[in-house]
């Protein structure tokens, strides 16, 4: 790697993306056909390989279909043996899972070579070179991309350290406020997994990148630590709150903020990328588009959109989860909710319309990740729970 690539990737691009395309042009300089440099993140709750860096000299941001490692038997045993392989169009694209090998040849790509990515000993995901021309990979093509290999996998390992160290801490305060309120890690990581689907939905439109939707999907669930500066008393009441207590229990955004913003600090974070996207998404999760919401009465654009994909993907799952006083509303009736609210001005239209879109993912969320018994402190019906 030259003194050049390594003085520019030494000036820390604004994102990780951008890192990648630097590295991209690292590679090119030694071998011309890779024209695609693709990171994909494994999800092992959901089984799911979701792409979350690309560097294409076509400029191309479309992306294969969603893969699942258990349906690539070749993938998973790279994954589990922590082995990189070539595959060729003219012998072996067959290994591959047949909707990867298609998008290949779709988008005229004649090798490809995959390399597991780790976090410590931890499978993370892959690493994917994607060339045009047959045979690329050769031995000595391999050795090659090896240098480049380590360099994106620190690079992206030392992102997730950071993230993860942060994440670790708020997970004691989500455990805590879990054991308090009543409320299960299943709601948050449901609540992660709608928003992202939410955020893929809305990409085309909003050009939104990979890592931007990764980080809502990292970030959601952190939407409602501030709970756990409110007092037990109210948190954890079995009844209906009055006026009162409810004003106490809306003061968890502020509380969420602060408790953020001082987390940032003790780990030296507050410059990292996209801990503007955690903290909007904390401080403003419960805004209406109408200006009805609160803390701050914010109205339309002024709430950002990573806020209101949140706000979305938290009420579906409010609808849609067992209380104490109510029952799970199907997906179909948790629509008809959602609809509803958007056309009383509360909602943004586009995210709502994301999950109308994509509502057998939704619905496989519901089961895949359901609690076997959830329970949480009744609220008023204009917060549905929440």
């Amino acid at each position: 790697m030259d003194a050049r690539v390594i003085s520019m990737l030494a000036n820390q691009p604004d994102t990780l993306n951008g890192r990648l395309e630097i590295l991209h042009q690292a590679v090119l300089q030694k071998i011309p056909a890779i024209t695609r440099l693709s990171c994909a993140l494994y999800d092992s709750k959901t089984d799911e390989l979701k792409t979350f860096l690309t560097s294409c000299i076509t400029g191309s941001r479309d992306e294969p279909q969603k893969l699942l490692l258990s349906d690539c038997p070749h993938l998973a045993e790279l994954a589990e043996k922590i082995q990189y392989c070539v595959v060729n169009e003219a012998d072996s694209f067959d290994k591959l899972d047949s909707n990867h090998a298609d998008w290949l040849r779709e988008k005229g790509y004649r090798s490809t070579f995959i390399v597991p990515m780790l976090h410590g000993q931890r499978f993370i995901g892959f690493i994917f070179f994607d060339a045009i021309e047959p045979e690329v990979f050769s031995e000595s093509a391999q050795r090659e991309l090896v240098l480049h290999v380590q360099v994106i996998n620190m690079t992206i390992a030392a992102e997730m350290s950071m993230v993860q160290s942060l994440l670790a801490t708020t997970q004691v305060a989500r455990d805590f406020t879990d054991m308090r309120d009543f409320e299960t890690g299943l709601h948050l990581d449901r609540m992660a997994h709608y928003a992202h689907i939410i955020a893929q939905q809305l990409a085309p439109k909003y050009q939104l990148s990979d890592e931007w939707i990764e980080h809502i999907f990292m970030f959601a669930a952190l939407h409602d630590i501030g709970k756990i500066g409110v007092p037990d008393s109210i948190l954890c009441k079995p009844g209906r709150h009055n006026e009162e207590e409810r004003a106490i229990m809306k003061t968890h955004v502020n509380k969420g903020v602060v408790l953020l913003r001082r987390l940032l600090a003790d780990y030296d974070l507050v410059d990292m990328r996209d801990t503007e996207v955690m903290q909007n998404i904390v401080a403003y999760h419960h805004e209406y588009l109408d200006g009805s919401g609160y803390p701050n009465g914010l109205h339309g654009e002024q709430i950002p959109l990573e806020a209101r994909i949140a706000t979305v993907a938290d009420i579906f799952d409010a609808l849609t989860s067992r209380r104490p006083y109510k029952k799970a509303w199907s997906v179909d009736e948790a629509l008809i909710e959602l609809q509803s609210m958007t056309a009383a001005g509360k909602l943004d239209p586009e995210c709502v319309q994301a999950v109308i879109d994509e509502r057998d993912q939704f619905e496989h969320i519901v089961n895949l990740l359901a609690d076997e018994q959830e329970k949480r402190s009744p609220d008023d019906d204009m917060n549905l729970g929440r």
